[in-house]
C-alpha cells in the first residue's frame, strides 16, 4: 500500500474505533482493569522475586561465614 492508502485505512480504523466507544463507554474502564490488574500482578510478582532473591543472598553468605568459622574452629583444636 501507499502512504497515502495507509493513512486512509489508519484513519477508517480510527472512527470505526471512535463509533465503538461512543456506543459502549463502559469498554474504556473495562479495558483499563483488563489491563491495569495483569500488570500490577506482575509488578508485584516481580518486587517479590527481587526480595526473595536479596533474602536468598543473605542466607548463602551467612551459610558461608558459619562454615568458614566453624572450619577454623575445627584446625585450632587440632
Amino acid at each position: 500500500m501507499l502512504p497515502k492508502e495507509i493513512c486512509e485505512e489508519i484513519h477508517k480504523y480510527d472512527e470505526e474505533s471512535f463509533k465503538v466507544i461512543e456506543k459502549n463507554p463502559w469498554l474504556i474502564p473495562a479495558t483499563l482493569a483488563w489491563i491495569t490488574i495483569p500488570t500490577a500482578i506482575c509488578l508485584h510478582g516481580f518486587w517479590k522475586n527481587r526480595q526473595l532473591k536479596k533474602q536468598l543472598k543473605i542466607e548463602r553468605e551467612k551459610t558461608k561465614q558459619l562454615t568458614l568459622t566453624n572450619y577454623h574452629e575445627h584446625n585450632l583444636r587440632h
